[in-house]
């Protein structure tokens, strides 16, 4: 055949005004005497000659079958089909495999797979049929999902495009039919927890929420060809903490690197009217750091503690200890000691410990202020970021980085002034997150 030998299309079917019999499908002999039927046809009465008792086929039988006929060729030509039929499927032992026919709203059609297929293509269970989607319009969107799993009835999932709306309170499961095809999934819910896209039996994807995610079923598994959060171990977001709190994980999170630093002591201060007393105050000592590199298995916050700096002291008072600074329980930090003070000698503050990290950095010494009659420089220890503070002829300074210590007071003039050491720095935790 070729292209240019379309046949007319029948836009009005035979006998659309005329008088018809409407053709039973059962036979209709013995109950109407020369009726036509779908099972006989026209029956052996109406070939039998009139003079032996025969009778001649109805016109309106005629005109019945014609119509039939042409009224599916007008719905053929017009570019449309049937949608699936239970009776009819009954009817002829099944559909045929190759079988194409509209979805039940017309938005569009099912390929059938097998052959003598009985089985509806739409189900609310996600069910194989041996019928997969073709070409589908729109698209679907499912709206207040909360903390319950969900499955896609076969006409949600034969869309191609999935939107997902509501407040996640879990992770849920979002149950596709085993199909060969591919799907855009956005997850626009709320909530820091993520949707689970899987086969009823099969493994699956995990999309966080805000996220759009492209994703392929293989017939048992779904899939994707890239990652949804970009090349794993990428840098996602960076968490400071400058006080204590709690640390949420960012979506797509899989693993943390922790940095955590205790507070820095605080400076000794210092009071003397001669080189015999406290005339110089010791430097505080810095708080440790502990860094930590951790897998990510739960959305459950973790508690954030940050210690604070310890105070400098005012005249002849040692400065006071750092605080510690925490990552729940496991990695921890302590804070500095306080610059000492003693009459006539003061030693630097310790430096704090670390335990729980991948890496357990000591905190450093403060400097010695005085040592008998002898001046030292008393200057508060430097922690892992830096900056201690100086000593100070009027006020010790204060630390200036993250868990540095305060350097210590002097007079070297011996006014007998009550001179106060310089506060230790407060410490820090720091979360920079990987996909």
């Amino acid at each position: 055949m070729q292209s240019n030998s379309l046949p007319t299309k029948i836009s009005v079917p035979f006998a659309n005004s005329g008088t018809k019999n409407t053709i039973p499908v059962a036979s209709q002999i013995g109950i109407t005497g020369g009726a036509a039927s779908f099972t006989d046809g026209f029956p052996p009465l109406t070939m039998t000659p009139i003079t032996a008792g025969g009778i001649p086929p109805a016109g309106a039988d005629f005109n019945g079958i014609l119509n039939a006929i042409t009224v599916a060729v007008r719905w053929s030509a017009a570019g449309s089909g049937y949608p699936f039929d239970s009776d009819f499927s009954t009817a002829v032992t099944g559909y045929p495999k190759g079988a194409l026919i509209p979805s039940s709203d017309f938005s569009g059609y099912w390929i059938n797979t097998q052959d003598g297929n009985t089985t509806s293509p739409e189900n609310a269970t996600s069910a194989i049929t041996g019928w997969v989607p073709g070409v589908q319009y729109g698209s679907t969107a499912i709206t207040g999902i909360s903390g319950s799993s969900l499955t896609l009835t076969t006409t949600q999932a034969a869309k191609q495009r999935i939107t997902l709306a509501g407040a996640l309170s879990a992770n849920i499961n979002l149950v596709f039919p085993a199909w060969v095809r591919s799907w855009t999934v956005v997850n626009g819910c709320t909530g820091n927890f993520s949707i689970i896209c899987k086969t009823p039996s099969g493994t699956g994807v995990s999309i966080p929420a805000g996220m759009t995610a492209a994703i392929n079923g293989d017939g048992t598994n779904i899939t994707q060809d890239t990652n949804i959060l970009g090349v794993t171990g990428r840098l996602i977001n960076v968490q400071t903490f400058t006080a204590s709190g709690t640390y949420t994980p960012s979506a797509g999170v899989k693993a943390i690197k922790v940095t955590v630093t205790g507070g820095g002591g605080g400076g000794a201060g210092c009071k003397s009217t001669s080189s015999a007393g406290a005339f110089s105050g010791a430097g505080g000592g810095s708080g440790a750091t502990a860094i930590a590199y951790l897998l990510v298995t739960s959305t459950a916050g973790v508690a954030i503690t940050v210690g604070a700096g310890g105070a400098g002291g005012a005249g002849v008072a040692a400065g006071s200890l750092g605080g510690t600074s925490s990552y729940g329980t496991t990695v921890n930090a302590t804070g500095g000691g306080g610059g000492g003070r003693q009459s006539n000698s003061s030693a630097g503050g310790t430096g704090g410990t670390a335990t729980g990290g991948t890496q357990n950095i000591s905190g450093g010494y403060g400097g010695d202020g005085q040592n008998g009659t002898y001046l030292l420089n008393g200057i508060g220890a430097a922690s892992f970021f830096g900056g201690g503070g100086r000593a100070g002829s009027s006020f010790g300074v204060a630390g200036l980085a993250y868990g540095s210590g305060g350097g210590g007071a002097y007079d070297i003039g011996f006014t007998n002034t009550s001179l106060s050491g310089g506060a230790g720095a407060a410490g820090i935790v720091i979360i920079e997150e990987y996909s």
